[in-house]
C-alpha cells in the first residue's frame, strides 16, 4: 500500500472513530487494531495523533490550493469550504489543548506563512519587530475566529469569512499577500 493510502486508512478511520468520542479518548493501539496494522506501521508515519489530525488539515488546504492560488481570498473561502463540510470532526479537534493540539499547528502554521509573505514582501531574511509581531497577531486573530466560527460562534458562510480576515488584515500584510498572488 503507498504512504498516501496508508495516511488516508489512518485519517478515515480517526475521523470515524471521533464521530463518537473526543480526540482525547483515541488511542493509536485502538487505531491500529480496527485497521488491522500493527503500530509501528502508525508511527512510521506519524509521530502521534495530533500529528495525524495536522496531515488531514494539510490535506484539505492541499485541495483548496490546487482550485486557486495561495495567498488570495478564495484560497482562504475554498479552505474554510472544505473546514465546514468536515466541521463536526474539526470542531472535535479544536476541543484538544495538548503541547501537539491542532489549535497549536494551526497557528504555528498561520503565523509561518504571514512571516514568509512579509519576508518576501519586504525582501528581507528578518523581519523587524513591528513586522514579526504583526504576522503574529494577525495569525492569532484568524485562527481564534476560525475555530468560534467551527464551534457556531460565528455565524459567517465560508466566503464571508474570508472576506472578513482580508478585511481586517493589516496594510503591510496585505500587499506582501497581494504581491505574492500575482
Amino acid at each position: 500500500m503507498a504512504a498516501r493510502d496508508t495516511k488516508r486508512m489512518f485519517a478515515d478511520e480517526l475521523e470515524a472513530m471521533m464521530a463518537t468520542m473526543p480526540l482525547s479518548k483515541v488511542r493509536v493501539a485502538e487505531l491500529c487494531v480496527r485497521r488491522g496494522v500493527e503500530r509501528r506501521v502508525f508511527y512510521y508515519h506519524f509521530k502521534d495523533k495530533y500529528d495525524l489530525v495536522a496531515w488531514m488539515f494539510e490535506q484539505d488546504r492541499a485541495a483548496a490550493a490546487a482550485t486557486c492560488g495561495p495567498y488570495t481570498q478564495e484560497f482562504y473561502a475554498e479552505a474554510h469550504r472544505l473546514l465546514w463540510e468536515r466541521r463536526d470532526f474539526y470542531r472535535r479537534a479544536f476541543e484538544e489543548d495538548e503541547q501537539n493540539s491542532i489549535e497549536r499547528y494551526l497557528l504555528q502554521f498561520s503565523v509561518e506563512a504571514n512571516e514568509l509573505a512579509l519576508k518576501r514582501y519586504l525582501g528581507t531574511a528578518r523581519l523587524a519587530h513591528e513586522y514579526a509581531f504583526e504576522a503574529r497577531h494577525f495569525a492569532h486573530g484568524n485562527v481564534g475566529c476560525v475555530i468560534d466560527w467551527l464551534r457556531g460562534a460565528l455565524a459567517a458562510t465560508p466566503h464571508q469569512l474570508a472576506a472578513s480576515m482580508f478585511a481586517c488584515m493589516p496594510q503591510t500584510l496585505c500587499a506582501a499577500y497581494d504581491a505574492l498572488a500575482k
